[in-house]
């Protein structure tokens, strides 16, 4: 087999959409999508370069792109005549498996081959609009929606073998694929064979939107004990041509007669653009033009290496010394908060506090307490860190146009498109292909906007990618968030008062960088504030949350925003409360929690762990090098709980943190692939634990210092736990199926600080715990 990663080629001409879509149904018997396919290894390898070579957006007869109508069976399920199937969703992958998971749910609901049942997402002349995939919410929601579009498919296709073999329903039996008349073992026909090359033209219902949206709300659902797909472990259809190299990622896509784009960022973040010496182009092989409207700034060139070079003489590159280094001239701004000063301008942003919960008399309590105790936390800014730098493809006509793009929410990326271009929605087609280093609301939706504003002005579809300093320097960042915490306790170490008060930049501020450059700023998502959780029960409480405005660059969120950074402090202050009242940290929790569910995951997580009860760093200083100690932390994240265990050994000398076992406990109800959940909280782990321990945003005055990885260090394989061992808890039909995706993130930070404090005796507040941190803070305690 040859390994080598294939560019794929797609047609990207606007004026032979509709001729070849009539081509293409014509060929194809009239489904959505006709392909056959040889094997499950080539199945795989090709399952996101057939959509791409083969499938072009239905054109209405005014030219333009027509919407998919949920409220058809068509737009969730094709039957091919060699008895395969595909799914379509709005839905898209990022690396953590949650559309194969939506597959399963198909594939049992349908009573179809998991192995023979394929995915078309995101594109959005394909999908129907069911919301972007964030929050851990694609099966939580999606889910249902897909699963009552199958159980309506399964209807329908008894009801086509009903007629063909003139015998009621109920004398059938579905399975495999397969319709059998009961008894009768030689009487069958496969569902490629009912339909025979059909469209499955059928009104199933559907009403409301996106994660609202209810879709075919009659479907008799299947008996989850007859479940045969949802609940086990499958092989996920993208990991074998990922592994070989044969996967198509958006950075492999080509389009004939594209030119490569690269664009010159301010070199200050407001700065603006004074002037430009194209002349010092002109010498550059393939050089085409550079596009500029007021502050964007591109290049264009036949050539990627064109491309590269012309941007680093205009000044993009990585060691830019100033706004004048490069033909491209900036005025000179600095306005933005350098690294030190973040706090202060996350304190004075302007903005409104937001009651969480308030009940009992703080104040009093504090005054009349044996014991108070006060802290703050403080949590940086934090960019996405994708490995691979963000792509896009545009293709930009007069009055339509296409978009190639790896973006986690492509029907909302086709409306700020639109806008953009000042076309009507339906002349703009997204064309989702997965990015290599896609989640969060990374760069993936700005590159886009860069295409689509270079097309424009070229008329030829253009490829823009991003270097290295674009995709940290530029990218949409996590928001720095600063905490302030006071607690007390009586004489019998009982807990008086909880105060936690939050100061959060908005993490909604995600308006399109290259719009906000040509003057017209769109693409504003509103993801409300932060994820508070608290759950403890206090008899005086005040958890306030301070909800404002930007603060000097662009924000976004990543994988549990705000949240991740909201349970570091929470669960990091009350295990400084349970060592001051002198209390095993566990059971000082379990005093103040109700809902069994919680109580259940960190009994669950104790047990795996084998917790024996004691005080947190009750045994004092350790005489060895490395210090082992342990912690626990836990949240509750949008209904999924999770409670977390550490052990970690701190080098005393170098102030080097080990995280050598892990131990997860995870409560999100129906589990649809345990390996998949199992894989999504490994990822989840690690990937907070380099958040944790690592990465961190630097600003001078003008703009983000940290733009490569010697700037921005992430996890290296070494730091991975020896162990990562979990339980899944309440994994039963009797729980509703809630997100995986992002929960066990939030307990990291927390748990990595209580089991330092446990090693050294020191309390860490602030992120990144960097060896030089944690160095510090010993030689000061």
């Amino acid at each position: 087999m040859n390994t080598r990663r294939r560019d794929i080629i797609v047609p990207s001409e606007l004026s032979d959409l509709g001729a070849s879509r009539r081509a293409f149904l014509k060929t194809s018997g009239g489904l959505v999508l006709g392909f056959s396919l040889l094997g499950p290894a080539a199945a795989m390898a090709a399952m996101r370069e057939l959509p791409l070579d083969t499938s072009v957006a239905a054109m209405k007869g005014n030219g333009a792109f027509a919407a998919v109508d949920p409220a058809k069976l068509n737009a969730w399920i094709a039957i091919h005549p060699d008895n395969t199937a595909t799914l379509f969703t709005g839905k898209v992958e990022q690396g953590n498996g949650a559309p194969n998971a939506l597959l399963q749910i198909a594939a049992d609901e349908l009573d179809f081959p998991y192995e023979h049942f394929y995915l078309v997402m995101g594109s959005t002349t394909e999908t129907v609009d069911q919301g972007p995939s964030y929050g851990s919410m694609a099966v939580r929601y999606a889910g249902p929606q897909i699963q009552h579009a199958a159980a309506a498919g399964r209807q329908v296709l008894l009801d086509m073998a009903s007629k063909h073999f003139g015998l009621p329903v109920d004398k059938l039996t579905a399975d495999a694929g397969v319709i059998t008349v009961a008894g009768a073992s030689g009487k069958s026909i496969t569902y490629g064979e009912l339909v025979g090359g059909k469209r499955l033209d059928v009104t199933i219902g559907a009403s409301g939107e996106t994660f609202g949206m209810k879709v075919a709300p009659n479907a008799k659902l299947k008996d989850p004990s007859k479940y045969t797909v949802i609940g086990k472990s499958v092989l996920r259809k993208d990991i074998p041509g990922k592994t070989t190299g044969e996967f198509t990622f958006m950075q492999d896509v080509k389009v004939p007669g594209m030119l490569h784009g690269r664009v010159v960022r301010p070199y200050g973040v407001e700065s603006q653009l004074l002037s430009v010496d194209e002349t010092g182009l002109k010498d550059i092989p393939g050089f085409v033009r550079i596009v500029r409207e007021k502050n964007f700034l591109g290049v264009l060139a036949e050539t990627e290496w064109g491309a590269i070079q012309a941007a680093q003489r205009l000044g993009s590159k990585l060691n830019r010394k100033g706004p004048d280094d490069g033909l491209a001239k900036w005025s000179d701004w600095h306005g933005l908060a350098a690294t030190d000063e973040v706090w202060d301008a996350v304190r004075k942003a302007p903005g409104k506090p937001e009651s969480v919960a308030k009940h009992g008399d703080v104040d009093t309590a504090l005054k009349s307490a044996t014991r108070t105790l006060k802290a703050t936390y403080l949590t940086p800014f934090e960019t996405h860190g994708s490995i691979g730098p963000e792509c896009a493809i545009a293709d930009v006509s007069k009055d339509k146009a296409i978009v190639w793009g790896g973006t986690q929410m492509p029907h909302q990326a086709q409306r700020d498109l639109a806008e953009l271009l000042g076309f009507p929605v339906d002349k703009v087609e997204v064309r989702w292909v997965e990015a290599a280093g896609q989640y969060g609301r990374n760069g993936l939706e700005h590159v886009m906007a860069d295409a689509a504003i270079m097309s424009r002005a070229a008329g030829r579809p253009v490829r823009v990618q991003w270097m290295r300093w674009d995709s940290h320097g530029w990218d949409p960042k996590e928001p720095a968030i600063v905490q302030e915490l006071e607690g007390a306790l009586d004489a019998q170490g009982n807990v008086t008062a909880w105060r936690h008060h939050m100061w959060v930049p908005t993490m909604s501020d995600t308006r399109l960088l290259p719009s906000e450059l040509i003057g017209k700023p769109v693409g504003k998502v509103n993801l409300g504030s932060a994820a508070i959780g608290y759950e403890y029960t206090f008899d005086n409480a005040d958890v306030s949350s301070h909800n404002e405005s930007r603060v000097g660059v662009i924000t976004a969120w990543m994988r549990a925003p705000g949240q991740y950074e909201t349970t570091f402090a929470m669960e990091a202050f009350i295990d400084e409360m349970a060592a001051a009242a002198k209390q095993d940290p566990l059971e000082f929790r379990l005093k103040y929690l109700k809902q069994p569910r919680t109580i259940g995951v960190l009994k669950a997580a104790a047990k795996l762990y084998g917790w024996q009860p004691r005080v947190a760093f009750s045994a004092g200083k350790q005489a060895t090098r490395k210090a082992k100690g342990r912690g626990i932390a836990w949240v509750n994240r949008d209904d999924s709980l999770v409670a977390t265990i550490a052990d970690v050994e701190v080098d005393q000398q170098t102030g080097e943190i080990r995280v050598v076992r892990v131990v997860v406990a995870h409560d999100n109800g129906l589990v649809i692939s345990p390996d998949g959940m199992r894989n999504q909280i490994e990822g989840n782990i690690i990937q907070s634990m380099s958040r944790t321990l690592h990465e961190e945003v630097t600003f001078d005055h003008a703009h983000v210092t940290s733009r490569d990885w010697a700037g921005y260090p992430i996890l290296r394989f070494h730091e991975i736990p020896d162990s990562i061992e979990m339980v899944l808890v309440n994994n039963s039909p009797e729980f509703m199926s809630t997100g995986g995706g992002e929960p066990s993130t939030c307990p990291t930070a927390g748990v990595i600080s209580n089991a330092v404090y446990d090693a050294v005796g020191v309390r860490l507040r602030q992120k990144p715990f960097r060896a030089e941190r944690v160095k510090a803070a010993m030689a000061a305690a």
